[in-house]
């Protein structure tokens, strides 16, 4: 929005120069972008935020030039006293209908209307002064009466229209919806074809304007006018947006009725145009109509002192206070001094609803420059809440990754279709949002893999050679109502360990080692491993996980399938945890256990067997056949070759037996090592070495 800065002093005293001025204004949260000159006057160069309706005029721009300099602004009466009395002068009706009805059809759209009939008015050029104001503000004059309605619409920031008032059919004006298809030549020239949705002014027989947008052809003000209805209205800000889109028809009329105007400005712009009208275009305001109910007060805020300094930290007391509110032309009571003030903002202040909303506004008086420097506030409050104890444990779960050597990673929970696709997931499994803001972002993610995979391609592709991550996340799966479930995502991929004699690759066992690391240091119980399919991974290459006789997850190598969709060139190894399952079996705390007082007695064992027999049945024999004198076992080897034969291989195990309470002898211990052998033969089927 453009000011001239001479126009802005007929209604505030300004000693600043421009550019102080406008970074006063600026500091106040009413950004000046640029300082013009117009005839070798200054002219501010405004950008009005949407909120700020109020601002889109000369008057509302002198009120907060008041607010920022300490000044009273000036009213209309001050600056113009000869143009506010008001007088209906009624002539004989000789050639013309002194009269004209009105009516509005549509009360939502249209709340109030004032219509002014002037008779006499001579249709001419306006006087320099107006010209040069209005082409400082960047409007084309026209003639004095169509000019008049643009000055008093910046000044005000109130719309107004005029019409031939001769050219309307029988002496009628209609607010209603338009009928459709029922066609408009707008002032642009324009015939446009209206729909049901579309408010118009309209005469007895046809559409003579948009409603707060533009005028038509056939009912604007010529040179052979002689008569004159001036309109002054307030219309429904969502209505006149949604016209002006449909048809794609904008004006400054449209910009200030899309952001509110001031209810009260309705009366006064329309009486300060008139005025205007008659003095320089002579003639006589002889009917005035008016329908619709004028404005209601506007409720009061309750606003609490002493939170306001707090959310600022300021000290402002409760007399500032009252001034600044007052310099905001609020008005202000209350029953205490200190305590809260019932606060009523003005009509023209629409942006002024909360207690919030004037918080901002002290700031704004004080200037945001000024306000000082302080440390807020946190306290902290003990909670013993679920929530608070789940997120605790949720932070204690993700450290423990971290202690893991792994890096935690976030990612969207929201996926494409195209995302899913890549990682073998059907859309039954996933829930769609109803509206998505994009297709990109359209499904809530029923797993981690496809936001983990992603992280694990983008390290790949900028060097990384051994990537370790992981991602606590909830994920959604389908169902009345949904389910939500907290993961634990786990993506392995690259070297394991690399040194200069030797090179080891992630695999199975490393991301099993890790779980097994996992649970060993939060949970009680031991992990099962079995087994099985799985969608994402590659056959043969996956397995199920289950703690204590639950499920835990699944774990395995990620196929080629989806890695070449995803590009990626090398094995990715990945498990699903469910996060429940884990602290379900959570410790209450840490057990410590002392170093064992006796030394153990290391026996090998080798067994050939069958590629049917699970190595975890092997592994759970010995432990139950050895008892807790079976303290560690440990596969050291795996052989398979022409020398076992096919559908076989050779395990080695290397156990440790010891006693907590003394040294076992070598016979106990071949004689508990030769049992463990004769019960893997017995149960396995296993061929002892």
């Amino acid at each position: 929005m453009r000011v001239p800065l001479e126009w802005l002093k007929e209604y505030v005293t300004i000693r600043l120069t421009p550019e102080a001025l406008a970074e006063r204004l600026t500091m106040a949260g009413l950004e000046v972008v640029g300082i013009e000159r117009h005839d070798g006057q200054p002219v501010l160069e405004l950008e009005i935020t949407p909120n700020r309706a109020d601002c889109l005029s000369v008057i509302g721009i002198a009120r907060e030039v008041a607010i920022v300099t300490g000044q009273r602004v000036k009213t209309v009466k001050d600056v113009h006293r000869s143009l506010i009395v008001e007088k209906l002068h009624r002539t004989p009706n000789t050639e013309h209908r002194t009269d004209f009805t009105l009516r509005i059809d549509d009360r939502k759209s249209c709340q109030r209307y004032i219509g002014r009939l002037i008779e006499g008015v001579r249709i001419g050029p306006s006087p320099e002064w107006m010209q040069r104001r209005l082409g400082a503000c960047g409007i084309r004059p026209i003639n004095n009466v169509v000019d008049v309605t643009n000055y008093v619409l910046l000044e005000y920031g109130q719309p107004l229209h005029a019409f031939d008032a001769d050219r309307l059919a029988q002496g009628t004006v209609i607010v209603r919806r338009a009928g459709s298809g029922e066609p408009i030549t707008t002032l642009d020239g324009e015939k446009r074809v209206l729909s049901a949705d579309v408010l118009v002014i309209a005469d007895a027989k046809q559409p003579v304007a948009v409603a707060g947008i533009m005028g038509g052809m056939g009912s604007e003000v010529t040179p052979q006018t002689t008569r004159v209805l001036l309109e002054s209205a307030l219309f429904d800000p969502i209505t006149v947006r949604r016209t002006a889109r449909k048809l794609g028809l904008a004006s400054e009329s449209s910009y200030r009725f899309e952001r509110g105007v001031d209810p009260g400005g309705v009366e006064s712009a329309s009486a300060r145009a008139a005025a205007l009208i008659t003095e320089l275009a002579g003639g006589q305001v002889t009917v005035v109509r008016e329908v619709g109910a004028k404005p209601a007060p506007r409720r009061a805020i309750t606003l609490d002192q002493q939170r306001l300094n707090a959310w600022l930290g300021t000290t402002v007391s409760p007399v500032d206070m009252r001034t600044m509110l007052a310099r905001l032309s609020c008005r202000v009571a209350s029953t205490d001094t200190r305590g809260p003030l019932r606060v009523t903002p003005p009509l023209f202040r629409r942006d002024l609803s909360e207690e919030v909303d004037l918080y901002e506004e002290i700031a704004r008086v004080i200037g945001y420059d000024q306000l000082p420097s302080t440390l807020p506030v946190a306290p902290l409050v003990s909670t013993r809440s679920d929530t608070a104890g789940h997120h605790a444990r949720l932070q204690s779960l993700g450290c423990l990754c971290v202690s893991l050597g792994l890096t935690e990673t976030i990612n969207w929970s929201l996926l494409s279709e195209h995302d899913l696709a890549q990682c073998g997931i059907s859309l039954q499994e996933t829930v769609r949002l109803a509206n998505p803001l994009s297709q990109d972002h359209a499904y809530l993610r029923p797993s981690l893999l496809s936001g983990l995979l992603r992280t694990v391609r983008r390290n790949l592709t900028h060097g990384g050679h051994s990537v370790r991550l992981f991602e606590l996340g909830s994920v959604v799966r389908p169902g009345t109502p949904p389910a939500e479930t907290w993961q634990l995502g786990i993506a392995l991929s690259g070297w394991w360990s690399r040194d200069w004699h030797t090179t080891h690759p992630t695999d199975f066992f490393q991301l099993k080692g890790l779980i097994e690391a996992l649970i060993g240091r939060l949970c009680t119980g031991a992990l099962e491993v079995t087994p099985a399919a799985h969608r994402w991974a590659e056959p043969d290459q996956a397995a199920v996980l289950t703690l204590n006789g639950r499920i835990l997850g699944v774990a395995g190598q990620v196929s080629r399938a989806v890695a070449e969709a995803l590009d990626l060139e090398q094995a990715v190894w990945y498990a699903d945890l469910l996060v429940e399952t884990l602290l379900a079996f959570r410790r209450s705390g840490v057990a410590i256990q002392p170093p064992a007082q006796f030394p153990p007695v290391k026996r090998d064992l080798s067994v050939l067997i069958g590629n049917g027999v699970l190595f975890e049945q092997i592994r759970q024999t010995i432990q139950e056949t050895g008892g807790t004198l079976a303290a560690h076992v440990e596969l050291i080897d795996r052989y398979t070759g022409k020398q076992v034969g096919s559908g076989k291989y050779s395990l080695t195990f290397s156990i440790e037996y010891r006693d907590p309470a003394r040294t076992l002898t070598a016979a106990e211990v071949d004689v508990l090592h030769q049992r463990v052998g004769h019960a893997l033969v017995e149960r396995l089927g296993a061929t002892l070495r």
